[in-house]
């Protein structure tokens, strides 16, 4: 596991990465906002967690851990719930408040660490129904620390659900490894610091981590081979969770995506956990 200086550094480096960045430019990299397909699977998991949190709770309480551009917490908040936006980056929180500005009255907001966010939850007896983390464990050093302190702020009926992390490498195959790669530099040399980028990679691909380089920080699932959805399968078993890995492909090329998608590659996954009942596989 890594320790608290990791956390910090981690937490530090994406505040300077989502801070400088402009919306458009998360748009454009995040491939589940991008594709119709990965919408579509999307769309159908937010709109069963709601119904199956509703069974419970007429307006289910939301937490949504690194919100940025608010891909969950608008579709949560249109549907009814009350949603907690939590995210280091004061101006996406700024920019999520407009955007949800006619739901003020279900919608408050946490600038800051979502450790801390949690903390605060647990000492002021807060509980969830949904605790969300959309693209995100794979920003975080400690994610297994993170999911086990989720668990203690879930209602009686809660669930826990990820989307668009990385699959541990050594899962993904060979071939899926390498489809993956050249799908993603293939996209990556229109972005611009191409030399920089391939720079880090080399690096990166050596073994060589940097503390000061805000990029390796930001993307910690690089450094450490993705993120270990078994072991976040086991954590949730054991902590008495039915839970359920959904695995799919995503890119940020459009083209990439339909290829991957019809090759049945897979190197991303969601996870949806819930201490009430099995989650249908229905919404596959």
């Amino acid at each position: 596991m890594m320790d608290k200086r990791a956390d910090k550094i981690a937490l530090l480096a994406n505040t300077a990465i989502y801070d400088s960045e402009a919306m458009q430019k998360y748009v454009d990299g995040a491939p589940h906002i991008k594709h119709a397909i990965l919408r579509k699977l999307y769309s159908k998991l937010v709109v069963a967690i709601y119904d199956s949190a509703y069974k419970y709770n007429s307006t289910p309480k939301i937490l949504d851990l690194g919100a940025g551009e608010g891909s969950v917490t608008l579709p949560f908040l249109e549907l009814g719930a009350r949603v907690t936006a939590v995210d280091i980056s004061e101006s996406q929180l700024t920019s999520l408040k407009a955007k949800c500005a006619k739901y003020a009255d279900n919608f408050e907001t946490y600038c800051g660490n979502v450790f801390d966010a949690i903390r605060l939850a647990q000492q002021s007896g807060k509980q969830y129904d949904v605790i969300v983390a959309n693209s995100f464990l794979h920003h975080i050093p400690d994610y297994l620390s993170l999911i086990r302190l989720s668990i203690g702020i879930l209602s009686p009926y809660g669930q826990f659900f990820s989307f668009q992390d990385p699959l541990r490498y050594d899962s993904v195959g060979l071939f899926g490894m390498k489809f993956s790669t050249i799908a993603y530099l293939s996209w990556r040399v229109f972005k611009g610091d191409v030399i920089g980028g391939l720079k880090r990679r080399i690096r990166r691909n050596r073994g060589i981590y940097l503390d000061n380089c805000p990029q390796d920080n930001a993307e910690y699932h690089v450094m450490r081979g993705g993120v270990d959805q078994e072991a976040i399968y086991e954590l949730f078993k054991q902590s008495g969770f039915e839970c359920e890995i959904l695995r799919y492909f995503s890119t940020q090329s459009f083209i990439w995506q339909f290829m991957g998608t019809t090759l049945g590659i897979k190197n991303t996954f969601a996870i949806v956990a819930s201490k009430a009942e099995q989650y249908s596989s229905a919404v596959k």
